[in-house]
């Protein structure tokens, strides 16, 4: 009369979801950093794995932890081969620390000194 059969639905979902394995287009078998990957299906309804680049973090500055202008962001071989000036800005903490930043340590430093010796004019 009205009786489930108990395999349908899994039946339905073997249809939808087809062998998701993948074969790795690399040497290296391990699930590192450099290896990851995601599954693509083809016009031909294969599923492939396209590699992931890493992501680069941007340079921060180390007080207020914001991105700092001007500077290119670090790679491995990229950033050793720059040249000095797209590496760093030519001011003091020049690409430790943002323009604000540094703007405060100076005026701290200065009125630090000032507290030092009041009588001195």
């Amino acid at each position: 009369k009205n009786k489930k059969k108990p395999y349908k639905n899994f039946l339905i979902y073997k249809k939808k979801m087809k062998d998701r394995r993948v074969v790795l287009r690399r040497h290296c078998p391990f699930s590192t950093r450099k290896n990851s990957f995601k599954k693509v299906k083809t016009p031909g309804n294969k599923i492939k794995i396209q590699y992931l680049d890493k992501k680069i973090s941007k340079v921060v500055c180390a007080e207020s932890k914001k991105k700092l202008n001007g500077i290119s962001s670090p790679q491995s071989l990229g950033f050793m081969r720059l040249c000095k000036r797209k590496k760093k800005i030519s001011r003091i903490y020049g690409g430790h620390l943002s323009g604000n930043s540094t703007k405060e340590r100076i005026i701290k430093s200065f009125l630090l000194d000032e507290k030092k010796f009041p009588g001195f004019t």
